[in-house]
């Protein structure tokens, strides 16, 4: 699960001037595309490396342990699963070349393709299917998504290690595999088309260590003395990988900890093939530049930003005040700060979720609605006097460079003038992550939430479900309890037919959007461009740079002997002077 406390796209803005002038470009030049060798030509060309960069590193490639947010670029291409996320983010066959869904939702029952090859050379059986699953899910296992998993047979027994054996998973053939449920979940294909469970060779081992060379059945393969940490990951083509004639690439290079505007310089020179991380006036450039419109898109909305609320801490306890604060605040006024990312947006879960619902109840800027319920909460607020309100100041915990480093500024005059009076208080990054996820310490503060899975549930059941609370690192960062809603939950993810699992979810939003623990601001789109040369890519619903059918149309493309050199060149290179920028500011 993923908490986007704010945009790390602002991370390095203070820098770009001294960027630019090194570069000895002005910020505000850009270069033209670099155009395609056979624009005319659809079919699809074998060989090249793909470039990508990152101002982030990884921490481990694993399947099993998805540390940080960048890594599932490169576990993607590295595992395959026995489903995937199709463009839209429907769930569709990978390993398994079908499956069944049997005993009323609590059985499914999956056939895999013969002849799958791991990058090892062995055949993926339905042996690996359950070592891999029991090695993830097993005690010591470092995996951030296990609960996902939750229903399956005998889950929390093999967890703890009462259980040698995970019950839930059993092999019925060399290439069928069963995955038995406690309960109907409505949720299981959707999370096991994630990375955790996807198939891994046999040299990983029956239990979790991190004392292995990644292999597993994807598309491309690692490349032995291709890693650096903090530099670059290369990795070439699985010729034994399932799909003819993919993929069309020799290999893909990337190239972590390198300043945000260095990135947008070497993406103009082509060094770098296709961008994700931008400054905000890059973004703006690009998306108005008529040389450059045709080769850039936004992604999907899929993650959602706002004001956390403590129910469990003065005044927010009060949820006539939380009410509030929802009516009062202007959602136009956060777009402004981000323009080309953010879209105001009062609703817990965003437009591009299979199941979001237009029609459900949202949240609105409402000044005259926000002093009502101030009123009623027992705190009128005279705004001709400036009397009444709140009588305390109250906390407000942000972390520099981040986006609620500049929203903070509004959501203080928003709250001035109902009564309510704001202290922002800048603390690290570290001490952030903890005040927000510690029960009684902070009142209010800035929080997002991204997709793991594209379903509702991803949703509502970690930010708003009363299980999802902890006395440290919760979820549930507004400590709120509601029995009823929590009922609802659970009814939603046992219900498959999608129809009535859609009156479950708009009751939640509704009871969502009234009680406010949130109060929602808005939601938040990356943008992705890429040189002409770069043919077949589009960004996905749920994946970002997945690239598996993309390919180079590039004059003088690098070749797979070309590989190994190329990554240590960047990092050796143009890295030296921007990772230790990045290290000093992530």
């Amino acid at each position: 699960m993923r908490s986007i406390p704010g945009s790390s796209a602002l991370l390095f803005a203070a820098f770009s001037g001294a960027l630019a002038a090194l570069s000895g470009c002005k910020a505000g030049d850009l270069a033209a595309p670099l155009p395609a060798a056979h624009a005319d030509d659809p079919a699809p060309r074998r060989g090249g490396i793909l470039r990508l960069s990152s101002f982030a590193d990884i921490r481990v490639i694993d399947p099993a342990n998805v540390a940080d947010g960048l890594v599932p670029e490169v576990n993607n291409v590295l595992f395959a699963g026995l489903v995937d996320y199709d463009e839209a983010g429907r769930v569709v066959p990978d390993l398994a070349e079908r499956w069944e869904v049997l005993d009323d939702g609590k059985r499914f029952r999956f056939v895999l393709r013969r002849g799958a090859r791991f990058h090892d050379g062995e055949e993926v059986t339905a042996d690996d299917v359950k070592r891999s699953v029991e090695r993830a899910l097993g005690p010591g296992a470092p995996n951030p998504y296990a609960s996902f998993y939750e229903s399956l047979v005998g889950f929390a027994a093999f967890q703890s290690g009462k259980e040698d054996a995970l019950r839930g998973v059993t092999v019925e053939g060399r290439y069928v595999v069963d995955f038995r449920l406690s309960e109907r979940d409505a949720t299981f294909l959707p999370v096991l088309a994630l990375q955790p469970l996807r198939p891994v060779c046999r040299s990983a081992g029956r239990r979790y260590s991190d004392a292995w060379t990644p292999c597993g059945a994807g598309p491309f393969r690692f490349v032995e003395g291709g890693t650096e940490h903090g530099r670059h990951v290369s990795v070439v083509r699985h010729e034994g990988y399932h799909k003819p004639g993919l993929p069309h690439l020799d290999g893909i290079t990337w190239t972590f900890l390198v300043n945000l505007a260095t990135e947008r310089f070497k993406f103009e020179r082509g060094d770098i093939d296709v961008l994700h991380d931008f400054l905000q006036a890059d973004v703006t450039r690009l998306v108005r530049d008529p040389r450059w419109r045709p080769f850039g898109a936004f992604d999907v909305e899929r993650q959602i930003g706002g004001e956390s609320m403590n129910t469990e801490i003065p005044p927010f306890d009060n949820v006539e005040i939380r009410r509030a604060v929802a009516a009062a605040i202007d959602r136009e006024h956060y777009r402004l700060v981000r323009p080309a990312n953010i879209r105001p947006f009062g609703s817990p879960v965003p437009p591009a979720v299979p199941g979001y619902d237009p029609a459900a109840p949202v949240q609105r800027f409402d000044p005259a609605a926000a002093l009502e319920h101030m009123r009623k909460a027992g705190y009128p607020y005279d705004p001709a006097t400036r009397t009444g309100g709140w009588p305390h100041p109250i906390p407000y915990y942000v972390y520099r460079t981040g986006l609620a480093e500049y929203t903070a500024q509004i959501l203080v005059q928003e709250l001035a003038r109902i009564g309510l009076r704001l202290e922002i208080h800048v603390v690290n990054y570290p001490t952030y992550i903890a005040f927000t996820g510690r029960r009684g310490k902070a009142p209010i503060t800035s929080y997002g939430w991204q997709q793991d899975y594209p379903h509702p549930h991803d949703f509502f059941d970690p930010l708003f479900h009363s299980h999802s609370i902890a006395e440290e690192s919760s979820n549930n960062t507004a400590f709120y309890r509601n029995p009823d809603l929590d009922d609802l939950l659970d009814r939603a993810k046992r219900e498959l037919d999608p129809a009535a699992q859609k009156v479950l979810y708009a009751e939640a939003q509704r009871i969502v959007c009234d009680e406010a623990p949130w109060a929602f601001t808005h939601t938040f789109r990356f943008y992705d461009v890429h040189q002409p040369y770069v043919r077949g890519y589009r960004p996905h619903a749920v994946w970002t740079h997945r690239v598996q059918e993309s390919w180079l149309d590039r004059t003088g493309a690098d070749g797979p002997r070309a590989l190994l050199d190329h990554g240590r060149r960047e990092a050796l290179g143009a890295l030296l002077g921007s990772a230790r920028d990045a290290r000093g500011r992530r």
